[in-house]
């Protein structure tokens, strides 16, 4: 969750595609982490889409809270429902529907506004959640509560994804999941690894040192405990985060890579892997192209200089020196170079033009294909 909304007596049907199939049993949990106030649930249901926002005939279920219908989720907490009978093969579409009982300014949100669309009933609607059709639902660009469903049986683990909106999917077909993180569920699925589910837990635009100072949200260093090691049987963590540290905090390598090592010894601390992306290229530190997008600073100008260190310390074998700084080796259990794949060789500071989307920053659904395909199966 990165925000608060408001709701007034309002349903939200949350859509969301698991990464790999049910087995049977599942549950969902619910954040108000970064609520102010109590929320209570009226009811929620889950069942799978047939065209979003309507479900499979028959497949809602109504969900409970130890037994209850209902429940009240204090402010900074988090619960889950109660284990409900759901199977579904890969691929299906999962619909999570909320009703917000009473009005509040606190409802917590995450932007999926051009990757995913979600859905919400009109103020006052009251309890929709039994609306299979989903006409009583219009389009959100925001999911409101869900933060994930869970899935039961003889899974191996979680590997979960850290990053901005180059790896929630910003730049992939909006609805089609061809982004990064699904393109790499597709790649494990085809090579017969249904045992491994990902989380994406990225946020717009989320830095990985310290709270973004365009939007206020939390970095992932500040919520790694809350978010991602709280995680049901976490695997590995795999780290893209620091382009937005690069070009809007202009932090430097030495300070992305401080933060690194302390990012990868709490997750060895719970037994879990850490894995460190090599950074595609990006805009620069609080500016942009010389004349704007689609111009570019000339091949070798030093202007992305701190990303280049960066990527060197990460893909390194043994200690290096880093802007005058002797730094041991990343302690990390590896990295997956997503970098190469969409780089022109041309101008190593830019993005291939056939998969920039135009902002010298995002790739489109082939480079994030391209991206994926570089992540071990």
């Amino acid at each position: 969750m990165q925000a608060l909304a408001s709701a007034n007596e309002q349903t939200f049907r949350t859509i969301v595609k698991p990464t790999v199939g049910s087995r049977g049993t599942v549950r969902v949990h619910l954040s108000n982490v970064l609520g102010n106030a109590p929320i209570t649930v009226g009811a929620l249901h889950i069942g799978i889409v047939s065209t979003a926002p309507a479900l499979v005939a028959g497949s809602d279920i109504a969900l409970t809270f130890s037994g209850a219908s209902t429940v009240t989720i204090p402010a900074g907490a988090s619960l889950y429902s109660d284990p409900a009978k759901l199977a579904f093969g890969y691929g299906t579409l999962v619909a999570v529907t909320a009703y917000i009982s009473g009005s509040t300014t606190s409802l917590p949100a995450h932007n999926t506004g051009g990757i995913v669309t979600d859905y919400q009933t009109a103020v006052g609607a009251g309890n929709q959640t039994g609306d299979g059709a989903g006409t009583s639902f219009s389009t959100t660009g925001n999911s409101m509560l869900v933060d994930r469903l869970d899935l039961f049986g003889d899974y191996t683990g979680t590997v979960a994804f850290a990053g901005s909106s180059t790896t929630v999917g910003y730049g992939a077909t909006p609805n089609a999941y061809n982004d990064l993180v699904d393109d790499v569920a597709t790649n494990l699925h085809a090579a017969g690894r249904d045992d491994l589910a990902l989380a994406n837990m990225a946020i717009v635009p989320d830095a990985f040192l310290k709270a973004n100072d365009i939007a206020g949200i939390p970095s992932v260093m500040e919520r790694l405990s809350t978010d991602f090691l709280s995680l049901p049987s976490l695997r590995t963590v795999v780290q893209n985060a620091a382009d937005i540290d690069l070009k809007d905090g202009c932090d430097t390598a030495t300070d992305i890579i401080a933060g690194e090592q302390s990012f990868i010894a709490q997750i060895h601390a719970v037994g879990a892997r850490a894995v460190l992306a090599v950074i595609a290229p990006t805009t620069f530190c609080k500016g942009q192209n010389p004349s704007g997008f689609g111009s570019q600073f000339p091949a070798g100008s030093g202007e992305d200089a701190q990303r280049d260190l960066l990527n060197a310390w990460i893909v390194s074998p043994i200690p290096s020196t880093v802007s005058g700084v002797a730094e041991p080796v990343s302690a990390a259990d590896g990295y997956v170079d997503i970098s190469t794949p969409v780089t022109d060789p041309s101008n190593s500071a830019y993005l291939l033009p056939s998969y920039d989307i135009g902002d010298d920053s995002h790739v489109t659904a082939a480079g994030q294909a391209v991206q994926a395909a570089a992540i071990p199966t």
